[in-house]
């Protein structure tokens, strides 16, 4: 009799627990003097979660301890302070139950909901890059970011919520970006600082009446920028399939243009903006290319090499400079050799 009393409590506890709104992210109701945590607080579907649960009014060690999942008595033990469920599919929620029996008979109840939900998110620097460059760069110093957020979400049927009608809360670590959260803002423009630390850009995405929310994480650790030299062919314009060597030789071909490209600079698409091109040859400073991004190499009429260096430079965002150099390497006119890379 007394056992059956015992469910008999036990259910009338579980069923007020479940019948408040629930998140997708987990919300634990906070009675009872027991305190339930997960190995996650964004569970993803069919992701293996750990639920503890511990008390400061009673030993879970000399206690027995009882695990309801879904309705069903899934753990029973002295001591059983944790028990593994499964996140379920999106839209769909999982009921953990605990009870507590003390030595003293005194029984301790608590209960927690396990949703799924998960949100990508993509990041983007306003970084330079050459025309129809398929690759990504890392963000730059004092490059502007922009992250966006697809977020994963799902009612009860199953079927995702419209990213465009939930509610987006985003922090730089920890701290509120409050004039870009809000309804409808699933993407943030975070401006890059003169202080080259790395940062946490983090989002709830929640839904209007708050039945389910999720979060997602990004670091971002901007990089130095860099410089790579490309040959730009007068017939088929520059090779970006692979960057000059540090010895470009001219042999039959008695001249060659060296194109520079700035990856990760705050330029725009055309032209130099306010990048210097600091070019010198064989240790003189060619002032006259300074907003040049390609130098012409014209081979004379005997043997030898130029010793060519570049360094640009930011006139306004002074953590972005970088620098390259390389040799060129002149042929007699009668030599049939190519450039090579």
């Amino acid at each position: 009799m007394q056992g059956k009393s015992f469910y008999i409590f036990f259910v009338c506890i579980f069923s007020l627990f479940f019948s408040s709104v629930t998140f997708a992210q987990t919300v634990p109701a906070s009675v009872g003097g027991l305190d339930l945590s997960l190995s996650s607080s964004n569970p993803v579907p069919g992701q293996t979660i750990t639920v503890t649960v511990r008390s400061y009014v009673e030993d879970i060690r000399g206690s027995t301890v009882v695990w309801i999942v879904e309705g069903k008595e899934r753990r029973r033990g002295l001591g059983a302070d944790t028990v593994e469920v499964t996140a379920p599919a999106l839209g769909k929620k999982v009921a953990v139950g605990v009870v507590v029996i003390a030595p003293s008979g005194k029984q301790l109840a608590e209960s927690i909901t396990i949703g799924s939900g998960s949100v990508d998110l993509i990041l983007e620097s306003d970084g330079y890059v050459p025309p129809l460059f398929l690759g990504k760069i890392s963000p730059v110093f004092e490059n502007n970011v922009k992250i966006v957020a697809i977020p994963h979400l799902a009612n009860s049927a199953g079927v995702e919520y419209d990213p465009k009608t939930l509610i987006y809360e985003w922090q730089r670590n920890d701290r509120a970006i409050s004039d870009q959260s809000g309804y409808g803002k699933n993407s943030v423009i975070v401006e890059g600082g003169i202080v080259p630390r790395p940062y946490t850009i983090s989002v709830t995405a929640r839904t209007r009446d708050n039945s389910a929310a999720t979060t997602g994480y990004i670091s971002v650790s901007p990089q130095a920028a860099s410089l790579l030299l490309y040959i730009d062919d007068p017939l088929y314009g520059p090779l970006f399939n692979k960057s000059a060597s540090s010895n470009i030789n001219l042999g039959r071909q008695r001249e060659s243009s060296i194109l520079a490209v700035p990856y990760g600079f705050n330029k725009p698409v055309e032209g130099a903006g306010n990048l210097s091109y600091l070019w010198t040859v064989n240790g003189s400073l060619r002032e006259d290319l300074a907003k040049n991004q390609s130098i012409v190499l014209r081979a004379p009429e005997e043997e030898g090499r130029s010793s060519i260096e570049l360094q640009i430079k930011h006139n306004l965002n002074i953590l972005q400079e970088a620098a390259t150099s390389f040799t060129a390497s002149f042929s007699k006119p009668d030599e049939r050799s190519l450039i090579s890379f």
